[in-house]
């Protein structure tokens, strides 16, 4: 439900014929201050990508796993062979040296700090056993030494097969959950695109901060909208009032547009759409609501992009086939940014003719994506 409020905000937003809350206002400007990542040139990464998958396809990490019992064997035969695939160079690149104050514990030394060769941490590794599933403890503990270490940007948990990747926010304690996760047991070219940012050669600390913060950033609008709805302001109450052709909103008439702003009236709103989809369609078609999800983050993806217009957004559409559904510019099946072919056991966004599975449709999935799309799109203005 929310994706659809969101594409009317939105779409209303960039035509500039609403003021919406303060904050989705702020939200959307933040939006549109984003610049697309342009770490490195296309070739390169393909080169690092290539270079990834080769070194990962010629490791025995299995049999690491069978030696690591516990959190030191862990860290010398997985955690170090993984920062070796990066590049990253044990005498210069990293230290275990490094000491943070806990609550419960003084001087406790990091597992792994790296400093990129300088003289204070911008990466803390957390490690557990190969053998021990991470848990919320475990994000806590390296939360605590990402706050006792100011200098740290980005804090990684690891059992040595799973790599859970957080940034801290506004500078001070972590991100609940991670911007990225890559499981040496199950990665896709997406995740090892991911992945390559953290080369040793190619590193940089402020484009992975912004790659991060767009994550993030995408994975708040369920929560906005919520927010948005749960606890409506005198904006909101305008915006509904000027569109039932209301002439003068005063307290009465507020209080009355809030009694009716609940779940049992989003819920009314929703059906209605279904079935008006439903009876707009002469193939049996119903768009579903993770197609529109998937369209929305497309969406928005592109907008974060400085490459396109306002005027360029309100080009993109829609069109849902039998077995498909397509993201297009000026609704022309000739200028497809991409397809979406979602069945019960297998999701697919193809794009350019390449096919990318994604596991659920969700902001994290679709935006691994995110060069592919900006690239496909940029081929229509």
């Amino acid at each position: 439900m929310s994706y659809w409020i969101l594409q009317c905000l939105l779409t209303n937003h960039y035509r500039g014929r609403i003021t919406i809350l303060k904050s989705i206002n702020l939200i959307i400007k933040v939006i549109m201050g984003f610049l697309i990542n342009q770490n490195m040139d296309s070739q390169k990464l393909k080169q690092l990508v290539k270079e990834l998958s080769k070194k990962l396809t010629s490791w025995d990490w299995q049999k690491a796993v069978n030696n690591s019992g516990n959190e030191t064997t862990t860290r010398e035969f997985l955690i170090h062979p993984f920062l070796d695939l990066l590049n990253y160079d044990r005498m210069d690149d990293y230290t275990h040296e490094v000491t943070a104050d806990l609550r419960d514990k003084q001087g406790k030394k990091v597992d792994v700090a790296i400093t990129l060769g300088g003289k204070t941490p911008v990466i803390l590794i957390e490690c557990k056993k190969a053998t021990q599933k991470l848990n919320d403890n475990h994000y806590r503990q390296l939360r605590e030494y990402c706050n006792d270490i100011p200098s740290s940007k980005i804090g990684i948990l690891s059992n040595g097969i799973n790599y859970k990747f957080y940034t801290k926010v506004s500078g001070s304690s972590l991100h609940t959950s991670p911007f990225f996760e890559f499981d040496l047991s199950d990665y896709s070219n997406q995740d090892l695109e991911t992945l390559a940012m953290f080369f040793r050669n190619v590193i940089d600390i402020n484009s992975i901060l912004e790659e991060a913060s767009e994550v993030y950033f995408l994975e708040t609008f369920d929560e906005a909208f919520f927010r948005l709805f749960s606890n409506p302001s005198d904006d909101l109450f305008k915006l509904i009032h000027n569109s039932m052709g209301g002439k003068r909103l005063n307290t009465k008439v507020s209080d009355k547009i809030k009694s009716l702003i609940n779940g049992s009236s989003l819920s009314a709103v929703a059906s209605r759409l279904v079935k008006e989809e439903a009876s707009k369609s002469n193939s049996g078609i119903i768009t579903t609501e993770e197609e529109i999800k998937a369209y929305n983050v497309v969406k928005t993806i592109l907008a974060m992009s400085s490459k396109f217009k306002n005027s360029d957004l309100d080009r993109i559409s829609f069109r849902d086939l039998k077995g498909f559904f397509l993201i297009l510019f000026d609704d022309n099946q000739k200028k497809r940014i991409c397809s979406l072919i979602f069945k019960e056991n297998s999701k697919v966004i193809e794009i350019d003719n390449e096919r990318f599975p994604v596991n659920e449709v969700s902001v994290a999935s679709i935006t691994k994506l995110k060069k592919q799309l900006v690239e496909s799109a940029l081929k229509y203005l």
